[in-house]
């Protein structure tokens, strides 16, 4: 049993004593037994404000600290000693609570900001006295203090966090079928395919630096339309700069932050279309729109990953400023041969008083085809309510392999309340695809990414295409499911 409440006990016992006593005596000694009474009360009382002092300077304890009172309570003895029981459960509680819940933590040094009061002789006082003047200053202090113990275990994951390794694991697998509306037959008329992909990240902080290590390990296999269906852009992005039924390191780098986190510079074996040409409802093709054309602008001419660098200069305001280079061809000889440029200035503002838009502009320079190649680009998503936001890209440059390109899409993403379950998402898109003096594409597709669980997404998927060069029509229905852990 808690201190406390031996105390309880012998304050009964005491006031138990006290009144048959008076019961037995005649009226001096019951006269003489009432003041004792009085006086074992003002000591009790005096003794449970010292104990209430000492807890609430101990207190880290949810419950609320107490009041202390510092005057009796009025009415008779009996009343007096109800008032002191009904503190001692108080402490009782708060005793228990602490005992529970907290623990005393290392001693820690605080500041404390104070004003005292100095004269013309650089004397400090206390308080205002004649000739003073008052002058802030801050103390240091040692001090234990209680904490909860949640507390204590979430600051310690949180440190670990910041100081840690972890490791993802991730999967999509793809599902589609081919229907062909239109132009001469073709082998991918009534056919079905699928594409699995797994990827393993690591993913290594250091608080204390500002600096991450991050690798991204990906196998992929299976059959894709694009192996029947000829058309100028992937019409699943799943094999986009990869090696099909091979295991693949798509990313390795290095992060650092510098001047007060306003530099990022990240070097290492890079996917530039990770830091430019961005969009918020067309850039994943693993929870948003799959078609290549609706995932990147195909002006950016990127047709491998390498070793390259980027750098982010970010002074979390309106505008943001990006540079990237990267070892492009992986045929190349060397990097002088080989080289990838990539330039973009972002904005972020809310125009006509509508919600927050990004606008993004790139230029790009390419050497790995022997002349430097020129391609630039826009990339916009502007919300329009919190539910519904607009996006555009539009492209115009050589694309080695392919000659000049005229590239624009557009379409509109949706989220909650026009969703079934808050955390879905839902867009629908197009883009026209144009070689200056040959064929072109258009493309429509929209999606409606369900989902399920914290781990588990299931994406519905419809797809219109229209190649020039062949004539044909194609309607693709798919199915896509996403896990992660």
């Amino acid at each position: 049993m808690p201190i406390l409440s031996n105390r309880r006990v012998r304050l009964l016992s005491l006031c138990a004593a006290a009144g048959l006593a008076l019961a037995c005596a005649g009226p001096s000694a019951a006269a003489e037994a009432a003041g004792g009474a009085a006086s074992l009360n003002q000591e009790l009382l005096q003794r449970l404000e010292m104990l209430e002092r000492r807890l609430n300077e101990l207190g880290a304890s949810e419950s609320p600290p107490i009041q202390p009172q510092t005057a009796t309570p009025p009415g008779g003895e009996e009343t007096v000693a109800q008032a002191i029981l009904d503190r001692l459960d108080a402490l009782d509680r708060r005793l228990s609570d602490l005992e529970t819940n907290a623990v005393l933590s290392e001693p820690e040094t605080t500041v404390r900001q104070v004003t005292v009061y100095v004269d013309e002789a650089g004397n400090q006082y206390d308080n205002p006295i004649e000739g003073t003047r008052p002058v802030i200053t801050y103390q240091r202090e040692r001090v234990y203090r209680r904490q909860v113990i949640s507390e204590q275990i979430e600051a310690a994951l949180a440190g670990e966090a910041q100081n840690s390794i972890s490791v993802g694991v991730s999967s999509v697998t793809t599902l589609a079928a081919a229907f062909q509306t239109g132009g001469p037959t073709s082998n991918a008329d009534g056919h079905v395919y699928g594409v699995s992909q797994a990827d393993i990240t690591f993913l290594a902080t250091s608080a204390a630096l500002n600096t991450m290590f991050f690798a991204d390990v990906v196998g992929i296999g299976g059959a894709g339309p694009d192996q029947e269906i000829t058309a100028l852009n992937l019409l699943n992005s799943q094999t986009a700069r990869l090696s099909n039924n091979q295991l693949n390191l798509r990313e390795a780098w290095i992060r650092t932050e510098l001047f007060d986190q306003q530099l990022a510079v990240s070097v290492g074996q890079l996917d530039l279309t990770n830091y430019f040409d961005g969009n918020a409802v067309a850039n994943d093709e693993t929870t948003q729109f799959i078609s290549d054309a609706l995932v990147n602008n195909p002006v950016l001419g990127l047709s491998a990953n390498g070793l390259g660098i980027a750098a982010i200069f970010d002074p979390k305001r309106s505008v943001n400023v990006k540079l990237g280079v990267q070892h492009s061809n992986p045929a190349a000889t060397s990097l002088s041969t080989s080289l990838y440029s990539l330039a973009e200035i972002e904005y972020v503002g809310t125009p006509f008083t509508l919600p927050e838009g990004r606008y993004r502009f790139w230029f790009r320079v390419d050497n790995s085809t022997g002349s430097n190649q020129t391609g630039l680009g826009v990339s916009i998503d502007q919300k329009l309510t919190p539910a519904i936001t607009l996006f555009g890209r539009y492209g115009s440059g050589f694309v080695g392999g392919v000659g000049r390109l005229h590239f624009y899409s557009g379409g509109l993403g949706f989220q909650s309340p026009m969703t079934f379950n808050p955390l879905d998402r839902w867009g629908i898109g197009y883009a026209q695809t144009e070689i200056v003096s040959g064929s072109n594409e258009k493309l429509a597709e929209g999606f409606y990414n369900l989902h399920l669980t914290e781990h588990l997404s299931l994406s519905f998927l419809l797809q219109y295409v229209l190649e020039s060069q062949t004539r044909e029509h194609y309607l693709l229905p798919g199915m896509r499911m996403g896990v992660g852990f």
